[in-house]
């Protein structure tokens, strides 16, 4: 019976490795190297760790390889290394162990992990969490102390050559094999020697810092997957390489491990199964594949020949995980798995045999590709590995040993239990980790299986004295909570939904939203990103969310562009969610709901849309294709130095390259096309509102509208004014509350037909200077229509190539620490500004000059920060639009007394005889004044004084028209010296009214000979 019970452990423990192997491909670090992971910047709030293991306490002692079922009532042998009593070992049903070696004292779920792997506290955190699928739970730390301190494995791979000493690592592991360093076989993936690396401890708390032990020097071995995917691996050694370094005893009273993982990128969720490769694998069929470092070049030194013929390559996976989740290389045909023996009692009379567990999970897993076979290093009932191997018994031993492997093929119940872990528990296991249900109190949820085998979220309803699982929902969760930096630090939820095609969407939802309607505006967002319920399902999933406090937090803007840290320092939000500047560990993310898709981000190189913008620049007599170019690096300026929203108008017949230029401002963002809703490129076929959320979209960036045509005239001016002043409408919510309205900071590109005060005019509003200085006119006409086609095909790459000089530019911007410079910056736009207007310019004309002295100064920065390339003329196609621009008739509006002048003539023009009668007619009779606007005698036109400001395009009030007119010389007469109206018109009566000059507004008495006869004379 006990011989039975022995295989059916063994059993299990093998089944239990191959599903441990599994779960860690969801961490980062193998229980093998627990100090490595405590070491790393990783870490679980151990509130957190204790909230999610609750109740989970039989899956994860199952995970861990002791054969306990929920439920079980007998004793089992103890599973702890210093005991392994027989039946004397149980897990309680409060999910807690007990033992006779434990003292009556009863062990956590996170107690149990340390004994039975050997990790320390930190790590064991981390273990427990992953085996629920609760990564979303373990944070990243920075581990400071030193400016050079960067351990991710890129950084490290490329340390500078004045902290290298390459000769580390092959001094490191000659020593460690015992031979002298000309004689080792080093690995083909990359090797680096740095002098010195510091070596800190993790913080005492969660939230404390990381403790500086000191510097040693380290070698650092790159590694790399079958996928490209690559990662590091450090090991601290002593002065020139004489093996592991020596760090003295650590907070928990152990040696401290030389041995540390670089650091894991973020969106890397796994690097198990990137290796150290000695060799060409690309091309060899046999791979060896070994634990760590040191064990696999033993491996290499005794199989040299092999190596170097191309027939062989050896791999290291830096523990026994690595070794499961090895996946060979496409040309591979055999695995020998070069084991270690992991069969020496120890402490713990029941070996691990964790290496050959590893070698048959590798099989299990990969015999239906590759043959498999393993070597056990070694003679049974010790703990070795080929490293000593090598060390007794030379590369001869070794190669003897590898060469008598056993081939492995797993049994048709081995395969059977890891298809079904692989399509039911790991299926399960996925979604609980991709979509966290939060706990609740009043509400029991689980996911579990329906009848038709779909994952749905499933709630606990009680049924008569039975308690019944109800399916409710598809899967949804909370991910993190969200902490709105732009917007009073306001809290909102990031929501995980599974779509309707099985893929993962994330949704930011405001709580306050949870208020409105029943949260409908929640709902909404949930049933569009594709959750499906059934019976009150939709309400079930509002509440849950509702109860929802993720320990996650992250801190989350809502638009693009710039935005101050807690520093001062600036940073950049990229429409992509590219972040440029943001120092420390707390880095914000931009909305998931305001991020644009990959697909419309970027596409194509930088060097491509250099070529592009080159052909577009270049193009003889098409300097709006210049300034579309350009205007695509202004509002970064603009934004950084707090200028006020503005841009330009590019008008002129259809056909003239309007949206090109539009496209080519774009470009350096986003895809530019009209059919993307994403596009910071859209039609102008908008409501003010959604004009308002088009252009916070585009903080920072550029806002171009298509084709003002669709807009009526009135409402455009409405829209000057609204995205000059960067802010949106204040609106009320429905609980009388002001809700916070869209703000922007933007430089807009308009095109149009029409000027802007044509399409103003022409729908009957009326246009001033104010819209004329936020966004002038440029008219096209006169511009080259036949480009040559060859050069457009050149251009329309820039619908291949986009997204790239936007970041570039700000990029290079804040490495150049201009950033800091704003007023340094503002100062020279002013400088441009007042050169473009020329001199003795007034304000007007100053502020006029502002857009164009953006687009100058952005334009040349871009040159000068290498974006732009030099061919582009910048200063000539500014110069070339301001010319436009004070040429056309929306630049009479800079007068505003000229302009006022200029529309009563063409008032009273329009009206002379219609409308503007002679205060006696040709016939003697008294005039008629029912449809009368004016009248008119010898000296002078009568405007009544209600109607002056309505002649004169409202431009002026009453009061500075009169002025503006008595200073030209164009009043006739007035009531007094102190006024510039009189109070009675002859022939007609009393009436206030402007008494202007015939000569300046009227006809001549020449052009009407009887006028003088039944005129009366003067008043």
């Amino acid at each position: 019976m006990r011989t039975e019970e022995t295989n059916a452990a063994a059993g299990v423990g093998a089944r239990n490795g191959a599903e441990s192997t599994a779960r860690q491909r969801i961490g980062t670090q193998n229980r093998a190297s627990a100090s490595a992971a405590q070491s790393s910047d990783r870490y679980v709030k151990t509130k957190d760790a204790q909230q999610a293991v609750q109740n989970r306490e039989a899956e994860i002692v199952q995970a861990l390889g002791i054969p306990w079922r929920e439920g079980q009532r007998n004793h089992i042998r103890c599973p702890y290394p210093d005991h392994g009593g027989a039946d004397d070992w149980r897990l309680t049903s409060k999910g807690r162990a007990i033992c006779t070696c434990t003292g009556g004292k009863t062990d956590s779920v996170l107690d149990i992990a340390c004994k039975v792997e050997g990790l320390n506290f930190e790590a064991a955190k981390i273990r427990c969490v992953e085996i629920v699928g609760r990564t979303d739970l373990i944070r990243t730390k920075t581990e400071g102390g030193c400016n050079y301190q960067t351990t991710d494995a890129r950084s490290l791979l490329n340390a500078p050559a004045d902290r290298r000493d390459d000769a580390l690592p092959r001094a490191y592991l000659a020593h460690r094999l015992g031979i002298e360093p000309g004689a080792v076989i080093m690995p083909s993936t990359p090797v680096v020697g740095l002098k010195e690396l510091a070596y800190f401890d993790p913080p005492k708390t969660p939230k404390g810092k990381p403790a500086k032990v000191g510097e040693w020097p380290c070698a650092v071995f790159g590694q790399i997957d079958a996928q490209g995917r690559q990662h590091a691996h450090r090991i601290y050694v002593e002065q020139h390489g004489a093996g592991k370094a020596r760090l003295g005893i650590g907070p928990k009273g152990g040696p401290r491990d030389p041995k540390k993982s670089a650091k894991v990128v973020e969106g890397d969720t796994t690097t198990a199964g990137r290796v150290v490769v000695w060799g060409n694998p690309k091309v060899a069929p046999w791979a060896i594949s070994a634990e760590g470092i040191e064990t696999a070049a033993a491996v290499a030194n005794a199989f040299r020949a092999e190596i170097e013929a191309e027939t062989a390559y050896v791999v290291a996976g830096i523990n026994a995980g690595g070794v499961e989740a090895f996946t060979p290389w496409p040309n591979t045909k055999r695995v020998t798995v070069a084991a270690d023996r992991d069969e020496a009692a120890k402490i713990n009379p029941s070996p691990t045999r964790r290496g050959e567990r590893a070698a048959r999970a590798f099989s299990i897993r990969n015999h239906e590709h590759v043959a498999v076979s393993y070597a056990l290093a070694g003679e049974p009932g010790t703990d070795t590995d080929w490293l000593n191997v090598h060390e007794t018994g030379g590369p001869e031993a070794v190669r003897a040993g590898i060469l008598g492997a056993v081939a492995y093929r797993p049994s048709e119940e081995e395969v059977a239990a890891e298809r079904e872990r692989i399509d039911g528990t790991a299926e399960l296991q996925r979604i609980e980790r991709d979509y966290p249900l939060p706990p609740m109190e009043s509400v029991t949820l689980a996911y579990q299986r329906t009848k038709s085998g779909k994952v749905w979220v499933h709630q606990a309803v009680k049924v008569g004295e039975a308690v019944e699982m109800v399916p409710v929902a598809s899967a949804f969760g909370v991910a993190a909570r969200l902490r709105m930096a732009d917007e009073g630090d306001a809290y909102a939820l990031r929501l995980v939904v599974q779509d309707m095609n099985g893929r993962c969407r994330q949704i930011d939802v405001d709580r306050a939203a949870f208020a409105r309607q029943g949260a409908a505006d929640t709902r909404a967002m949930l049933f569009g990103a594709g959750l499906r319920t059934e019976n009150d399902g939709e309400h079930i999933a509002v509440k849950c969310v509702k109860a929802a406090d993720p320990a996650r937090e992250i801190i989350v803007v809502r638009r693009p562009g710039w935005h101050n840290s807690d520093s001062g320092a600036p940073f950049f939000v990229c429409p992509s969610g590219q972040i440029f500047g943001a120092e420390g560990g707390d880095r914000p993310e931009l909305s998931v709901n305001t991020k644009i898709s990959p697909t419309v981000a970027s596409g194509g190189t930088m060097e491509g849309w250099r070529q592009a913008v080159t052909a577009a620049c270049t193009a003889p007599h098409c300097e709006h294709w210049t300034l579309g170019t350009i205007a695509g690096f202004a509002a970064p300026v603009l934004s950084l130095c707090g200028l006020d929203s503005c841009g330009i108008n590019l008008s002129g017949m259809t056909s003239g390259g309007k949206t090109t230029a539009q496209r080519l401002a774009v470009s350096a963002w986003s895809r530019a096309a009209l059919d993307q809703r994403e596009s910071l490129l859209q039609s102008a076929r908008a409501t003010a509102n959604g004009i308002e959320l088009m252009a916070a979209r585009s903080n920072g960036t550029v806002l171009a509208l298509d084709e003002l045509g669709h807009v009526h005239g009135k409402e455009l001016g409405r829209i000057i004014y609204s995205l000059a002043s960067g802010v949106g409408k204040t609106r009320m919510s429905a609980e009388a509350q002001l809700r916070t309205s869209h703000t922007w900071s933007v430089f807009v590109l308009f095109s149009a037909e029409k000027s802007l005060e044509e399409k103003v005019r022409g729908d009957g509003g009326e246009w001033a200077g104010g819209m004329a200085v936020r966004i002038p006119d440029v008219d096209i006409s006169g511009i080259n229509r036949a480009v040559d086609q060859r050069v457009l095909d050149q251009i329309g790459a820039i619908d291949r190539n986009f997204g790239h000089a936007g970041p570039a530019f700000v990029e290079a911007l804040i490495g150049a620490g201009l950033h800091l410079k704003a007023s340094d910056i503002r100062q020279s736009v002013v400088q441009a500004a007042q050169a473009i207007a020329g001199a003795g310019a007034d304000g007007k004309h100053v502020r006029a000059a502002m857009p164009f002295a953006i687009l100058n100064t952005a334009g040349r920065l871009a040159q000068r920060l290498g974006v732009l390339p030099e061919a582009v003329d910048v200063g000539r196609a500014v110069r070339w639009a301001w010319e436009r621009f004070t040429k056309s008739t929306d630049a009479v509006a800079l007068d505003p007394e000229q302009q006022a002048t200029t529309n009563l003539r063409a008032w009273i023009a329009e009206r002379w005889g219609s409308s503007i009668h002679p205060t006696m007619p040709d016939d003697g009779t008294r005039p008629p004044n029912r449809d009368a606007l004016g009248w008119y005698d010898e000296t002078a036109v009568y405007l009544p004084a209600q109607r002056i400001v309505e002649a004169a395009g409202g431009a002026l009030k009453e009061i500075e028209i009169g002025r503006a007119l008595d200073a030209q010389g164009f009043i006739a007469k007035t009531k007094d010296a102190d006024c510039y109206f009189v109070s009675f018109v002859p022939k007609i009566g009393k009436i206030k009214a402007y008494a202007l000059s015939r000569s300046a507004f009227g006809r001549t008495t020449r052009d009407e000979p009887s006028f003088a006869v039944h005129s009366g004379g003067r008043a």
